[in-house]
C-alpha cells in the first residue's frame, strides 16, 4: 500500500506539471532549504527522472541565511549528505540577511526572498551558458500554500494577481507540487524513510502566514467542517481561468507598446497611458518583471507613481524612486526602469536612438598626423564603449562613400596640431561649436539642450575637438570638412571663393564593434 501512495503522489504532480508545461526544459534546479516540502519536491523529481517520464537533469541550490545561529549550518549538511545519497550537484550559498534588511531597511524574512531569488536567477544564468540548455527553478509551495497566501492577500486588499498566487509557472520559477497538500509530502517522505529540517519557526504564530497557517484556518475549518484549502483552492481555480485571458489580452498590449533600444527596456507612454487602467497596471508590471526578473516588493503605491509618470506631460528627463534604489525614468514617450546605477546608461540608450554615440566614464584620445598611417589608417577601439574609430588619408579625388557616422576633415586641420577625440566627462564642458554654415557659435551645453539631447546622457556624447572648438558632433553636424554630397559641395565653393584648392582629406568613421 505504502508503494501505491509514493507511486499515486508521483503521478498526480508529473500529470499536473505536464498539463502546465512545467517540464518544458533541459534542466531544472531546486531550492532546497531542507524543509519537508523542498526535500519531498526533490525525491519527487528525481523519482520522476530516474523513471524516464522526465528527461530534465536535476540540480540543486541552498542558501543558508545566517539568521539562525547553528540550525542554519546544520541544515545545511542535512542538504549535502541528501544531495550526494541523490547524486544531485549542489551549490551553496552564504548570505547576511540580517545586514542586507539593515541597509536596504526591509525585513530579514523579504531580505531573504530577494538575496534568494536574485541567486536563483544568477544560478540559472550561469547553468544557461554553461549547459546551453534552458534552466528552471523549482519552489517547493504546495495546495495549502494556496489557501494561506489567497487569505493573506485578501486582507491586504489584494487585486485579482494577488488572489491568484502562487501560480504554477512565473518567468523560470516552476511550482509542480501546487496540486498536493502538505501533509501528503510529509507521509511521502515518511513512508520513504527520509529525513528532513523542521523549522520551529513554522510551527508558533509569529508573523501573518504562520497565523493564518496554524490560527486561523484551523478555525474555519472546525465552523464548517470542511479542509477550509478545498473551497478556497476551487475559487482558486475559478479566477485563474480569468486571470489567464486577461493576461492575454494584457500580453497583447505589452507586445503593442514595448520597445528595445541597445539592450534596454521602454514602453510608448502614449500607447500605454490611454489603456484601461487594468491593462495599463499589467503592461507596467511585464516591464518591471522583464527589466529585473522579479516583482518582489513592487506594490500598487508604486503602481500609482508610475501610471502618474506616464500620464504626465514632460520635457526632458523625470526619474522617481523605486524599491531597492531602482528607478523609474521618463523622457520623452519612452519610459523605463533602471539599476541603482544605470539611469546614465539608460538616457545614453535614448540618445543613441536620435543618432548620437556615447562612450562612458573619460573619454579624451590625442590624434595626430603621425598617428595615421598612409597605407592601411588607423582602427582604434573608443574605451568604455562598444565603438571603434577608423581614419584614412585620402585624396579628393573620385567618389566618395558616406554614412551617417563619416566626417571628411581636411588633413591641414591636423597638420597644424592634434586634435582630440572626447565627450565631457574627459574634456570638461567649456567647449563651443559652429556648424558650418551657421554665422554664430553655441556652448556645448546649451546646444545639446537644444537637441534635446538626455541630460544624464550629455557628458558621454561623443565628438572631435581642437582647442576647445567641437570640429565634428556625429549625430548633428560639422564644422570643419563635409560629412555628405551636398555639404563637400559646399566646402569646394567655399574653399575656392577663398582662393583656395580643396587638398587632401582625412576620413573619420566610428563603428560599432
Amino acid at each position: 500500500m505504502k508503494n501505491e501512495e509514493t507511486v499515486e503522489i508521483l503521478d498526480k504532480v508529473l500529470e499536473f506539471s505536464n498539463s502546465k508545461g512545467l517540464f518544458d526544459c533541459g534542466i531544472i534546479v531546486v531550492g532546497l532549504s531542507g524543509g519537508p516540502d523542498s526535500v519531498a519536491l526533490l525525491h519527487i523529481l528525481k523519482g520522476l527522472r530516474n523513471c524516464f517520464d522526465i528527461d530534465c537533469d536535476i540540480y540543486a541550490l541552498h542558501c543558508n541565511h545566517h539568521l539562525r545561529p547553528g540550525v542554519c549550518d546544520e541544515e545545511a549538511e542535512l542538504v549535502k549528505e541528501l544531495c550526494k545519497e541523490n547524486h544531485v550537484d549542489l551549490k551553496i550559498l552564504d548570505f547576511d540577511c540580517r545586514g542586507f534588511a539593515g541597509q536596504n531597511h526591509i525585513s530579514e524574512e523579504t531580505a531573504g526572498r530577494v538575496l534568494r531569488y536574485e541567486a536563483f536567477e544568477q544560478y540559472a544564468k550561469a547553468l544557461e551558458a554553461a549547459k546551453n540548455t534552458t534552466v528552471r527553478i523549482a519552489v517547493a509551495h504546495h495546495k495549502d500554500d494556496i489557501a494561506e497566501t489567497m487569505m493573506m492577500n485578501l486582507f491586504r486588499g489584494s487585486g485579482l494577481d494577488g488572489l491568484v498566487n502562487p501560480k504554477p509557472i512565473t518567468g523560470r520559477i516552476i511550482r509542480p507540487l501546487l496540486c498536493v497538500k502538505k501533509n501528503e509530502l510529509v507521509d511521502y517522505l515518511d513512508t520513504l524513510g527520509v529525513s528532513y529540517a523542521i523549522d520551529q519557526t513554522n510551527l508558533t504564530t509569529d508573523g501573518t502566514r504562520n497565523t493564518w497557517r496554524n490560527e486561523f484556518l484551523p478555525k474555519i475549518g472546525t465552523y464548517y467542517h470542511e479542509d477550509p484549502s478545498a473551497p478556497l483552492t476551487r475559487t482558486y481555480k475559478l479566477l485563474s481561468d480569468d486571470l489567464d485571458f486577461i493576461d492575454s489580452m494584457a500580453r497583447d498590449l505589452y507586445a503593442a507598446n514595448r520597445k528595445s533600444i541597445s539592450g534596454h527596456l521602454f514602453l510608448s507612454a502614449s500607447g500605454v497611458k490611454v489603456l484601461h487602467q487594468s491593462m495599463k497596471s499589467r503592461v507596467i508590471r511585464m516591464l518591471w518583471y522583464e527589466t529585473f526578473g522579479d516583482l518582489i516588493d513592487f506594490e500598487e503605491l508604486h503602481l500609482n507613481d508610475c501610471c502618474s509618470l506616464l500620464e504626465r506631460e514632460v520635457s526632458g528627463e523625470m526619474t522617481l524612486d523605486m524599491p531597492f534604489g531602482r528607478k523609474a525614468y521618463r523622457y520623452g514617450d519612452l519610459f523605463g526602469f533602471a539599476g541603482k546605477e544605470e539611469i546614465s546608461s539608460l538616457a545614453c540608450a535614448v540618445a543613441g536612438e536620435m543618432g548620437f554615440l556615447t562612450s562612458f566614464d573619460c573619454l579624451n584620445m590625442e590624434l595626430n598626423l603621425s598617428d595615421i598611417p598612409e597605407k592601411g589608417g588607423l582602427s582604434v577601439k573608443i574605451s568604455n564603449s562598444a565603438l571603434k574609430l577608423k581614419a584614412f588619408i585620402i585624396e579628393n579625388k573620385g567618389e566618395l562613400e558616406y554614412n551617417n557616422f563619416s566626417w571628411f576633415c581636411p588633413v591641414d586641420v591636423i597638420r597644424e596640431g592634434g586634435i582630440t577625440l572626447g565627450n565631457c566627462n574627459g574634456t570638461g564642458t567649456g567647449l563651443r561649436m559652429r556648424k558650418a554654415g551657421s554665422g554664430g557659435s553655441k556652448e556645448i551645453n546649451r546646444l545639446m539642450t537644444d537637441l534635446k539631447i538626455p541630460e544624464s546622457a550629455r557628458k558621454q556624447i561623443i565628438f572631435i575637438e581642437k582647442h576647445g572648438e567641437i570640429l565634428w558632433l556625429p549625430g548633428f553636424g560639422h564644422g570643419i570638412g563635409f560629412t555628405n554630397a551636398i555639404s563637400r559641395e559646399r566646402y569646394i565653393e567655399d574653399m575656392q571663393s577663398n582662393g583656395k584648392e580643396p587638398g587632401s582629406l582625412i576620413m573619420f568613421t566610428i563603428e560599432r564593434q
